[in-house]
C-alpha cells in the first residue's frame, strides 16, 4: 500500500504535522510506504480556473510543485488531507491544494479520469481549536461529501 500525506498548515511543526505524521507512522509499521508533503516546502499556486486541464495533455498546465504531487498521488492508495480548520474551513494552502486536484481526479470533468483514481481512500485529519469536538462536524461531513463527488 502506497499513501501520501499532504500537510496543509502553515506550521511545519503544529499540531496538524503531528497528526499526519502520526497517521503516516501507523500505516509504515503495518508495511505501507508513505511520503508526506508539507505545504509550507511547496510553491503551488491556485487554480486559475482556465479549464487547460480539460484540453490537450492531461493533468495542470500550472508548472510549479503541484506536478511532483500529481506524480505521488498516481501512484497512491491513499491520501492524508490534514489541515487546521482555520475560520471554520481548511487552511488556504489546503485549500490551493485541493482545487488543484480538479486536473486530475475529477470525472465528471476530466477526459482524463482514471479508474484508479476513483478508488483511492481519503483520511482527513483535521485539527482545530474549540473545546466542543462536534462543533465542525459540518464541515467534516461537507468536505467529505466533496471528495466522494469527484
Amino acid at each position: 500500500m502506497n499513501i501520501v500525506g499532504f500537510i496543509g498548515s502553515p506550521r511545519k511543526d503544529g499540531n496538524t504535522a503531528w497528526l499526519v505524521r502520526q497517521i503516516l507512522e501507523g500505516a509504515r509499521e503495518a508495511g505501507a510506504e508513505t511520503r508526506a508533503w508539507h505545504s509550507g516546502e511547496l510553491d503551488i499556486r491556485p487554480c486559475q480556473g482556465c479549464l487547460g486541464c480539460k484540453q490537450g495533455e492531461p493533468g495542470c498546465v500550472i508548472d510549479d510543485d503541484m506536478q511532483a504531487l500529481y506524480a505521488a498521488l498516481e501512484g497512491a492508495d491513499v491520501l492524508v488531507l490534514g489541515s487546521p480548520l482555520y475560520m471554520g474551513q481548511m487552511s488556504a494552502q489546503t485549500k490551493a491544494f485541493t482545487d488543484r486536484l480538479f486536473a486530475q481526479i475529477s470525472p465528471r470533468f476530466s477526459p482524463h479520469y482514471t479508474e484508479r483514481a476513483a478508488k483511492k481512500a481519503l483520511v482527513l485529519a483535521f485539527t482545530q481549536g474549540n473545546p466542543d469536538s462536534g462543533m465542525f462536524q459540518p464541515y467534516y461531513d461537507y468536505t467529505k461529501r466533496v471528495f466522494q463527488m469527484l
